[in-house]
């Protein structure tokens, strides 16, 4: 059980801390469930806490994309029958083992003849596999590109799909647009050249999965209604895939939990318009670093109605890389001492954290139920 924000006592928490919001996490999975026409597989990479998990599964979400061994036994230690698609297209002979023998998972993906002749020889030519077929797509309208390291294409994709129709109990297609793709009409560019891969191989396909790619609100990205995105995939999936069996599926992860969580940091100095904080890079901030997302963020547990101005983070280790450039906007009165409470944090922050110059600390979470 999660302690109340009531609980929280400053003085006596010393690294950066998380607020929980179940009931914001509720709103986004019912909205994404109302709106999308197919199946949802929760990405559990964007943030696997078990009490996320729980929630998720509570609220109706029972299909889980996962990338490891350990997400799978994850997923499996809380929940009796969670049906789990292993959608990492390159997985070790042993763990796909593991994976088939042990834990049951029946759904695997791959994008190449090498990958599916390791999953035939490590189930041994079992027959009840559902295999899909990973493609490349365009990532051009997405803030981070997945296209390069996964996704096969042109004839090679063909031949592959025929294989996986002779060999496999179910067959499925999917791709992938990149993280916070910004604009909705890259999913009708990619459901139509998936679409037409498909019916060049003249085959019928159980799956179609159009990945993740839904973008979270960050500060200062101008976005179009995620209600403008599923009108795209599902007017395109409907006018590709009319009077067919086939299943539509999607990962969605940081549009569920991103706005579920706050991060709570502590200012421990400041140089003009550069806060020093004690997270970062290294930590829960990775994103602001590498992807230059923008927080929004709030003097935490204080009136300050001071003029606002720009700020740049600095995070606690030695790593001169660990900068967030912002700019963060804030109160000018702000000073050591201060905490900050940065929103948006529910995704890739728990998930990524590693221990770098020793500023590991197991991170402490509380619960608030009102918001």
């Amino acid at each position: 059980m999660l302690p109340s924000v009531n609980k929280i006592n400053l003085k006596k928490l010393r690294d950066p801390f998380f607020i929980y919001k179940p009931k914001i996490l509720k709103k986004s999975v019912n909205f994404f469930i109302k709106n999308f026409s197919g199946e949802a597989l929760y990405a559990v990479k964007a943030n696997s806490s078990e009490f996320v998990l729980k929630k998720i599964y509570e609220l109706g979400i029972r299909s889980f994309d996962v990338a490891s061994i350990n997400e799978i036994k994850l997923v499996k230690s809380l929940f009796n029958n969670p049906k789990i698609y292993f959608m990492n297209p390159v997985k070790p002979r042993h763990i796909i083992n593991e994976a088939y023998y042990k834990y049951g998972v029946r759904d695997f993906s791959l994008d190449n003849d090498i990958e599916l002749r390791k999953i035939i020889e490590s189930t041994s030519s079992a027959k009840d596999l559902n295999l899909h077929l990973r493609i490349s797509v365009p990532n051009n309208f997405s803030k981070i590109n997945l296209s390069k390291k996964f996704g096969t294409d042109g004839f090679k994709s063909k031949a592959l799909l025929k294989k996986l129709k002779e060999i496999s109990k179910k067959v499925g297609v999917s791709f992938h647009l990149g993280s916070q793709c910004t604009n909705p009409n890259a999913y009708k560019l990619a459901i139509n050249k998936a679409s037409s891969l498909i019916k060049a191989s003249n085959l019928d396909i159980d799956f179609f999965n159009i990945g993740g790619g839904f973008p979270a609100e960050y500060f200062g990205l101008k976005l179009q209604p995620l209600t403008k995105y599923f009108k795209v995939i599902n007017t395109e999936f409907e006018k590709n895939f009319k009077n067919s069996n086939t299943k539509l599926l999607s990962e969605p992860g940081r549009v569920l939990v991103s706005k579920s969580m706050s991060l709570i940091v502590r200012v421990d100095l400041r140089k003009k318009n550069i806060l020093y904080i004690n997270d970062g890079t290294h930590s829960f901030l990775r994103d602001a670093s590498a992807h230059d997302f923008i927080y929004p963020v709030k003097i935490f547990n204080k009136e300050d109605k001071s003029k606002l101005r720009p700020f740049s983070f600095y995070g606690p280790t030695c790593d001169s890389n660990d900068f967030m450039k912002g700019p963060f906007l804030l109160p000018e009165s702000i000073n050591e001492g201060d905490y900050l409470q940065i929103e948006e944090m529910g995704a890739y922050s728990l998930s990524m954290k590693n221990n770098f110059n020793g500023f590991f600390s197991t991170p402490k979470i509380f619960i608030d139920e009102e918001k």
